[in-house]
């Protein structure tokens, strides 16, 4: 497992006038559940469009395998599946051809996308409703089958923004049973959430983020232990009840931009887990990146 699969390395970043990130580091681990929390308008949805290269950092660098992000990113793309809060499946398309669709965007090959939507279905219990319009769905089956599209090309990590968001706890509980499921087949998870107490029992790492810097970076355990705390709410409290606390929040017009481009996305498959099976098709992808530039 490698330590240090996603790295931040001095990253700012801003919109308009508006600094939302400014200079932070922030190493991600492969194999791991990684949360970054913080309160609303800190930037952790910016965090995540970064690694995906929906935005680009206005300074600092982002790493994946230690290869910059930025210079890869056609064959990096192929690496990550994204599940954005509010879904981007289709309404009108039943769940199999939901999945169907989204397995043509990511290119996966004929013969393998037919078993891998059989996959999907099962992993995430949707075998009843693959044949219900995604907008009939319950909030529940939605998240699922958000998670699903986001899946279908078995991406090497999946990121998931505010996952659990207006859900009632037994749906919460639902899911992130799927996601540390999802976790245990190898799969490395970035999430973002405002609920602690889920941040404490899903995540292996976290790291928080205030005042456009990341403050601490850690296992739950080790952060509650340095600032004396029986529990994430305590030490979010500590930090938070501080004076002067800068907010930036990202209009709502930037972010449908970012749920279009996820729809038409011709990003293609991706079927490696391991880390070190990566290192061996990076140059073969990135190479394909330059020929499709």
């Amino acid at each position: 497992m490698d330590t240090e699969l996603i790295q931040f390395k001095g990253v700012s970043k801003k919109f308009g006038k508006n600094v939302v990130l400014d200079n932070i580091d922030l190493t991600i681990p492969e194999g791991k559940i990684t949360g970054i929390i913080g309160a609303s308008g800190e930037g952790k949805s910016t965090i995540l469009k970064m690694i995906v290269s929906f935005y680009k950092p206005n300074r600092g660098n982002i790493f994946y395998l230690r290869r910059n992000i930025k210079k890869g990113r056609f064959a990096l793309s192929k690496i990550f599946g994204l599940s954005v809060e509010d879904g981007s499946f289709y309404e009108k398309l039943s769940v199999k051809e939901n999945l169907f669709h989204f397995g043509r965007l990511f290119h996966v090959k004929r013969k393998i996308l037919r078993k891998r939507v059989e996959e999907i279905i099962g992993l995430m219990d949707l075998t009843k409703a693959e044949n219900t319009l995604a907008g009939d769905l319950s909030i529940g089956m939605k998240k699922r089958l958000d998670i699903g599209c986001s899946l279908i090309h078995n991406p090497a990590v999946l990121i998931l923004d505010e996952p659990t968001a207006d859900l009632d706890p037994l749906l919460r509980e639902q899911i992130t049973n799927l996601i540390k499921k999802i976790n245990s087949h190898g799969t490395t998870v970035i999430l973002t959430t405002q609920l602690l107490s889920e941040a404490e029992d899903l995540c292996d790492r976290i790291a928080i983020l205030y005042n456009e810097k990341i403050v601490e970076e850690g296992s739950p355990k080790k952060i509650k232990q340095k600032y004396k705390s029986s529990s994430l709410d305590d030490v979010f409290k500590k930090i938070f009840s501080k004076k002067g606390r800068k907010t930036y929040q990202e209009s709502s017009e930037k972010k449908s931009k970012v749920e279009k481009s996820k729809k038409k996305s011709s990003m293609k498959k991706s079927l490696v887990v391991d880390s070190s099976k990566l290192y061996g098709i990076l140059d073969k992808l990135d190479k394909e990146g330059k020929d499709g530039d």
